[in-house]
């Protein structure tokens, strides 16, 4: 008789079991990878800066130490687009008003990567240059012997015992005489040394997932959890004695 009735409760245990699967299955959290790729999608889209903290730390033209095109201003920064053996490929000045971008290379062991996102990454700077000609050029009254202009500044380059500067005049570059030029005075980044404490935000109550159990979800899970437990109680009971009394004698009958 046993035997009978799990028999006769087995499709019903099944109905039961199909309506809780997908029940339960809404409370499956999403996975880490998931999450994880989605803060390396976002995490890819920031730009990474370097700031220049050696003095003498040069931009290159190519990865290597016989092409430097200029010194960079100390406390600054590059903008990092890729890597070239012991080289970073850089970016500086670039998206700045007024000024032409540049692109080159800088020793990896020269610049440190930062982790934030600088407000001010390049010195945005100008020099005065002053053009002369010769006094005794023999040029008669009215001739123009000296004139001084403005010209972007993009950093400094020795040669042998005098120094240049690297300026942009009229959309091209060049070196002109750092005695011909204003004395540079320009102020140092210290973004770096007062960069702010991240603050942690106020908790928030995260929203429900989108496809939750609303009321007459969560009512009829509870409804199936204690059907479950009804049939579980029915098919799992102790079995009781009956005596019943027979044409042969009396026999001991079990039923479920």
């Amino acid at each position: 008789m046993k035997k009978f009735h799990l028999l006769a409760a087995a499709p019903a245990a099944a109905v039961l079991l199909a309506l809780l699967v997908p029940l339960m299955a809404l409370f499956v959290p999403p996975t880490a990878a998931a999450a994880e790729a989605g803060e390396e999608a976002g995490a890819s889209e920031t730009p990474a800066y370097a700031r220049i903290e050696q003095d003498g730390t040069y931009l290159y033209r190519s990865p290597n130490a016989g092409a430097g095109l200029f010194v960079l201003p100390q406390s600054y920064f590059v903008r990092l687009t890729g890597e070239a053996g012991d080289y970073y490929t850089v970016e500086y000045l670039s998206g700045t008003a007024g000024r032409t971008a540049v692109y080159g290379y800088c020793l990896r062991s020269q610049v440190t990567p930062v982790d934030y996102l600088p407000e001010t990454p390049y010195l945005c700077y100008a020099v005065d240059v002053t053009f002369r000609t010769d006094g005794d050029a023999g040029l008669p009254t009215g001739f123009i012997t000296d004139y001084t202009v403005s010209a972007p500044y993009y950093g400094s380059f020795r040669f042998g015992s005098s120094t240049y500067y690297y300026v942009e005049l009229n959309g091209a570059f060049g070196y002109v005489p750092a005695t011909a030029c204003s004395a540079l005075d320009y102020p140092l980044n210290t973004e770096h040394t007062e960069a702010p404490v991240e603050q942690q935000p106020p908790a928030e109550e995260e929203p429900a997932p989108e496809g939750g159990l609303g009321t007459l979800g969560i009512v009829l899970l509870c409804v199936l959890g204690a059907a479950g437990l009804g049939l579980l109680y029915f098919l799992f009971r102790p079995a009781h004695k009956k005596r019943s009394a027979s044409r042969e004698g009396e026999t001991e009958e079990f039923y479920g």
